[in-house]
């Protein structure tokens, strides 16, 4: 192999060491994130929780009941967390750690994926290009199970892409297959969406190789039901039972349309970068032949596929995460054989992370999370608990008593009357709960409002800021357990008095 100019050799370091600052930077904002103590989305706690109870009470995660709250997105990622557990405290700044590197795996897939193509400068490019909006990438960092389902994801792709989609370009090895079919269903017991986005990966062999399309059908199908069979064993058949919780999600009316909005005001950069490298790619083959038989296109129309899935209530934005990184190894092949392509995708990162910040907490943030949670803390500490929380579920972690609702879809789950709620109406009225913890109000279903508020008193609350902005969070505590919070200077934080001033919503 000839050795390159001596201008495009410089080109393509200035392309690296450009794209290397540009990681460097996104690990720099993630350490800052590490280091906060608190939740910076308002479900981290139930995520956190189930890799506790994964490791002390695992019967918890399947029992036939909404109550306590159980692994509706499967067993991946509990599984993931649950070596976390012994640490605590410590565990949400671990899980940070952890959350880093699944996010570095993220960026080594789509270094693979382009290397392979265009060589080492255009695959760190890539891989920079795909971190470099950190307004969508920082969502990698949150303690949830997308990361590490986008990871598995991209590394599936990595074994089972083919070399094009052109009949008879490549063949699937054994090896591959079973590679491949692995990390497919680990995405898919990580995040159920993963189905969609690896079903072009699996169906575009269709266009390559019917035989090999075949096997790999076969080999995921397999290994899913075999996954599948072990849980409801291992689950006394609480797996499937649990998958229900989806049917009570109905549609909401706008939300699709909302999210498409959204995601294209964050990633159309990606979406218009892919075109100019097609363009350059036509431009210089002299046809579209080989921009339309490169096998990347599955990556991005797997993306794609779970827009119908928007509508969904509960659904957010971050279903189109998976976007970003398919874009980006589009256009890192794309660009493989044009000499300056590392040198302009690294450009475009460097472009992005110059303009996208990263959402970090402030220090007002810090302790205004420390008085809240301070307060939970010691209230549950004099009183025994329990608590009741419409999120955040951090307040249920930090004092140790497992997620006994999940706060978005209370009200959803209260209006089908599903299983374990009725608990939580009784426990109202009761008094059973000490302090109540609300981000969202409780729903007038069954009377749960009425029974709070003839049973609870306000106590104040502070307005806590996660990456989506600032919010207010209200605790009640029991009529006849007169404690208050007292809020500390420096803190966005009232007493039982300021209701009325804690923020309806406040934008950051």
């Amino acid at each position: 192999m000839p050795l390159l100019p001596d201008r495009q050799k410089l080109l393509a370091g200035a392309a690296v060491a450009a794209s290397l600052a540009v990681v460097s930077l996104f690990a720099l904002r993630a350490g800052e994130l590490v280091a906060y103590p608190w939740d910076w989305s308002p479900d981290e706690g139930l995520f956190l929780d189930w890799g506790r109870r994964a490791l002390e009470d695992p019967g918890s995660l399947y029992g036939r009941s909404f109550v306590p709250y159980p692994a509706a997105y499967g067993p991946g990622f509990p599984a993931l967390l649950a070596p976390l557990a012994p640490l605590g405290p410590g565990m949400l700044g671990a899980a940070r750690v952890m959350a880093l590197l699944w996010t570095g795996a993220w960026a080594l897939a789509v270094y693979v994926l382009v290397r392979r193509a265009g060589g080492p400068a255009a695959g760190v490019a890539a891989a920079a290009l795909s971190l470099a909006a950190f307004d969508v990438s920082f969502w990698s960092m949150l303690v949830r199970p997308d990361g590490p389902m986008l990871a598995l994801w991209l590394f599936a792709a990595a074994a089972l892409l083919p070399a094009r989609l052109e009949p008879g370009s490549d063949r699937l090895s054994w090896r591959r297959i079973a590679a491949g079919s692995a990390l497919l269903v680990a995405a898919t017991l990580t995040k159920p969406t993963a189905v969609v986005h690896g079903a072009p990966l699996v169906l575009g062999w269709l266009l390559v190789d019917r035989p090999s399309a075949l096997r790999l059908t076969l080999s995921v199908t397999t290994v899913g039901l075999v996954a599948l069979a072990l849980l409801q064993v291992a689950t006394d058949g609480g797996f499937l039972w649990l998958q229900r919780v989806w049917s009570y999600h109905g549609t909401q009316v706008g939300l699709r349309e909302a999210i498409l909005w959204h995601s294209l005001d964050r990633m159309w950069p990606y979406a218009a970068f892919a075109a100019l490298a097609a363009g350059i790619a036509v431009a210089r083959s002299r046809s579209p032949r080989g921009v339309l038989a490169e096998s990347a296109w599955l990556l991005p129309l797997g993306a794609a596929l779970v827009v119908p899935l928007l509508s969904k209530y509960g659904a957010s934005w971050n279903h189109l995460v998976p976007m970003v990184p398919a874009l980006s190894v589009l256009s890192g092949r794309f660009l493989a054989n044009a000499r300056t392509g590392p040198a302009l995708t690294a450009a475009v990162a460097v472009a992005l992370a110059a303009t996208r910040p990263f959402p970090l907490p402030s220090d007002l943030d810090r302790r205004t999370a420390s008085a809240f949670y301070g307060f939970v803390k010691e209230h549950t500490q004099r009183t025994g608990g329990p608590i009741l929380a419409t999120r955040p579920e951090l307040a249920y972690f930090v004092v140790g008593q497992p997620v006994e609702m999940e706060g978005s879809c209370f009200a959803q789950l209260a209006r089908h009357q599903a299983p374990g709620t009725e608990r939580v109406l009784e426990r109202l009225r009761n008094g059973r709960y000490t302090l109540l913890v609300q981000l969202h109000d409780l729903p007038e279903e069954a009377g749960l409002a009425e029974a709070a508020a003839r049973g609870y008193v306000h106590a104040g609350g502070c307005n806590l800021s996660f990456y989506l902005g600032t919010a207010p969070v209200h605790l009640f505590t029991r009529k006849d357990l007169p404690l208050y919070l007292s809020p500390p200077a420096g803190t966005r934080c009232g007493g039982p008095a300021s209701a009325a001033a804690l923020s309806p919503r406040v934008s950051r």
